[in-house]
C-alpha cells in the first residue's frame, strides 16, 4: 500500500519563512519580499481553490527559494476542462487585479498600488509564457499533447534552451540557472518516456490509477523501473523493507498516468487560448499605460 501524503498549513508557512530568509540574503528589502510573498500566495491560492472545487486530494502548497511556489494535488480521473481551468486560475486573477490597480482612475495613486500592480502583472504574465513547467506551458500540454510523452520531452528541451538562451543574452545568471534546472527535467522525462515505452511493449496499460493495478502488473512495472534505475538495488541494501517498499511504490505510481477525460472541445480550447492571449495583451496594455518614471518613482520613494 502506498501511503497518501496530505499537505499541512504548517509546512506551507515554514516554506514561506525559508523562502523569505533565503531571498533576504540577496535582497535587503523586506518590504519588497513581503509584497512578493503576498503576490505568490495570491497566485497559488487560485490554483488551490480550483483544486478544492474539483475535489483534488493530497493537496500541498510549497514555496521554493529562487524559484517561486507550487500547489500539487491528485485525482482518480483528470479532466482537460478542469485541469485547464485550474491552471489559468493562477495567473489570470493576478493579472486582472494588477491591471485594475494600474488602470483605475485613482485621484492620487499611491506607490503601493503601482508596486502591487506591476509585480502582480510581471509575475503572472511571465507564468503565461508557454514554457514547461510554467502555467502557460502546462496549459498547452493539457490542451494539445497531454498523452504524448515524446512531444513533451521535445517541448521541455526547447523550453530549457529558450530560457538559458534568453539568460545568456541578457546576462542574467538567475535565468541561466533556471534554464539549467529545466534541463535536468529532460533526463527525468526521457527516463519516463523509456519506461513507458517498455511498458507498452509488455502490454502494460500505464493510463491507470495506482490503486487499480493488480499485484502482477505492479511486479512487472517494478521490474522495468529497476532496470532503468539500478540505484534502487543499492537503496534496498541500506533501508528497511517497509521504507524501501514505499520508495518503490512512489516510483511505480510516478510512471502511471491517471485516466484523463478528453472533454475539451475545439470551442473550449479556443476559449482557453483567448483567455491566455487576453491575459498577455491586458498585461502589456496595463504596463505601457503607466509612465515609466511613475513606476521607477513608486519603487524608489516609499
Amino acid at each position: 500500500m502506498k501511503r497518501k501524503s496530505g499537505g499541512h498549513i504548517s509546512v506551507t508557512v515554514l516554506s514561506m519563512v525559508i523562502f523569505a530568509i533565503t531571498f533576504s540574503l540577496i535582497l535587503d528589502d523586506y518590504y519588497l519580499i513581503a509584497i512578493l510573498l503576498g503576490v505568490l500566495l495570491f497566485h497559488e491560492l487560485g490554483h488551490f481553490l480550483m483544486m478544492k472545487l474539483f475535489n483534488y486530494e493530497e493537496l500541498n502548497m510549497l514555496f521554493i527559494p529562487f524559484m517561486g511556489a507550487m500547489v500539487s494535488g491528485r485525482k482518480k480521473e483528470y479532466s482537460q476542462i478542469e485541469s485547464s481551468l485550474m491552471v489559468i486560475a493562477g495567473p489570470l486573477p493576478g493579472i486582472l487585479l494588477g491591471a485594475f490597480l494600474l488602470l483605475y482612475n485613482w485621484t492620487e495613486p499611491s506607490s503601493l498600488y503601482i508596486q502591487l500592480g506591476v509585480i502582480l502583472i510581471l509575475l503572472n504574465v511571465m507564468n503565461l509564457i508557454p514554457i514547461d513547467p510554467l502555467d502557460g506551458g502546462q496549459l498547452m500540454r493539457i490542451l494539445f499533447f497531454n498523452n504524448y510523452e515524446y512531444a513533451q520531452l521535445i517541448f521541455t528541451a526547447i523550453s530549457s534552451l529558450a530560457v538559458a538562451g534568453v539568460g545568456l543574452y541578457f546576462n542574467s545568471w538567475l535565468m541561466i540557472i533556471f534554464g539549467l534546472l529545466l534541463g535536468l527535467r529532460i533526463k527525468n522525462k526521457n527516463k519516463l518516456y523509456l519506461i513507458r515505452k517498455d511498458m507498452k511493449e509488455d502490454d502494460i496499460e500505464y493510463e491507470s490509477n495506482y490503486d487499480d493495478i493488480s499485484n502482477k502488473t505492479y511486479s512487472k512495472i517494478k521490474r522495468i523501473i529497476i532496470e532503468h534505475t539500478p540505484v534502487l538495488n543499492e537503496i534496498e541494501e541500506y533501508n528497511e523493507e517497509e521504507r524501501y517498499n514505499q520508495i518503490v511504490a512512489k516510483q511505480v505510481d510516478g510512471v502511471l498516468f491517471p485516466p484523463t477525460k478528453k472533454d475539451a472541445s475545439i470551442a473550449f480550447k479556443l476559449f482557453m487560448l483567448f483567455l491566455w492571449a487576453g491575459g498577455i495583451i491586458l498585461s502589456t496594455y496595463a504596463i505601457t499605460a503607466i509612465e515609466f518614471n511613475s513606476i521607477i518613482n513608486a519603487f524608489q520613494n516609499r
